[in-house]
């Protein structure tokens, strides 16, 4: 399970318990949650970190590897140049760059993170972005996004993530052969329908799901239709 840039491994905490019966393993990225903060957050770094927590787990091959976002990407990239990764299920993938983007990255090059003065204001804040969450889903989140700094808060990502490679993934999906499925959002401003269908079209044998009232935040809104689609490209256990 591979999360989206800011995020970490507990923006799955809804989908991990409708895994019943299956291995299933989570990781920080590099700069996000728990993990320790880099110089360097490419694309090739996070396939790293992929490839690092399959020889940590002792995992010859992954029959699955689903990523919401920055993690759809980076499955998808890691199996166009490894046979450890046996499916891919792709949740919301951004695939245009923009000025914007491009300006983001920019600024972000030797940002750090503002420190608050109280925990609650960053609570609020992270309940901003997932409104949908109930309270005690709310704190799992905080507890790995946030920790306790001089004189305050702030969040535990590493604020250089965004500084972000340019994004081409049409470079490299018509190399991806394993089984893959792309989820989007019909609601999501990351991966509209019109891209999801574009980006679908150029993996071979690629499954397309587009889902009704749903935002970028699949993993989190339709936990179960993400179940769905890792169980059925695993198969029977």
């Amino acid at each position: 399970m591979l999360h989206g840039l800011t995020c970490n491994a507990a923006y799955w905490l809804r989908v991990v318990p409708l895994l019943d019966g299956l291995r299933v393993i989570a990781l920080d990225f590099g700069g996000h949650g728990l993990s320790v903060h880099r110089d360097s957050y490419g694309y090739a770094d996070y396939e790293r970190d992929l490839l690092w927590l399959l020889d940590e787990v002792g995992l010859e091959r992954a029959d699955a590897v689903a990523g919401h976002s920055l993690g759809g990407y980076v499955a998808l990239l890691a199996a166009t140049s490894s046979d450890r990764i046996g499916s891919v299920v792709a949740i919301d993938v951004k695939s245009d760059w923009t000025d914007a983007d491009q300006e983001l990255a920019e600024r972000s090059r030797d940002a750090v993170q503002r420190v608050e003065p109280g925990r609650a204001a960053l609570v609020d804040r992270l309940a901003r972005t997932i409104p949908f969450l109930g309270a005690d889903e709310l704190e799992v989140l905080a507890e790995r996004s946030l920790e306790p700094a001089e004189d305050g808060w702030r969040f535990r990502w590493d604020r250089r993530v965004l500084a972000t490679e340019p994004v081409d993934p049409f470079a490299f999906l018509p190399n991806v052969h394993c089984p893959a499925t792309i989820m989007a959002g019909a609601k999501s401003d990351v991966m509209p329908p019109a891209s999801a269908e574009r980006f679908a079209a150029e993996i071979p044998g690629a499954a397309l799901e587009l889902l009704d009232g749903v935002g970028h935040h699949v993993e989190l809104e339709a936990p179960d239709r993400v179940a769905a689609a890792i169980s059925a490209l695993v198969g029977p256990r």
